[in-house]
């Protein structure tokens, strides 16, 4: 039994998009895992809340936060600050390339 060209067509829209729809699921999952950060012996998911809360703590003198595992982890404020801004916009860069790529594949 053959197909006709709509129906093969269609056929690929929906692959496509449904490889779009997994392959975005999938680089998300990932991106949140790239998002942890060590510091002073702790693991951090670096988030925009956490980043608002750190560079609002008024006191520069301490500062504990608590890791993933659920440790309180003593910070200087302002090193640990420059070091999560870089490391959140080096993986926010990353995740825009690679959903260009992907979403540029799907247009194919």
């Amino acid at each position: 039994m053959t197909t006709t060209p709509l129906i093969d067509k269609l056929a690929e829209e929906i692959r496509l998009a449904t490889d779009f729809k997994t392959n975005k699921q999938i680089l998300r999952e990932k991106i949140q895992t790239d998002l942890h950060l060590t510091h002073n012996g702790g693991l951090f998911k670096i988030t925009p809340e956490l980043l608002s809360f750190v560079a609002t703590w008024p006191d520069p003198l301490g500062l504990y936060l608590e890791d993933v595992y659920e440790n309180p982890i003593e910070i200087n404020q302002q090193e640990f600050l420059a070091k999560a801004r870089q490391h959140y916009q080096s993986v926010m860069n990353e995740w825009h390339n690679h959903y260009d790529a992907i979403k540029r594949i799907r247009k194919v």
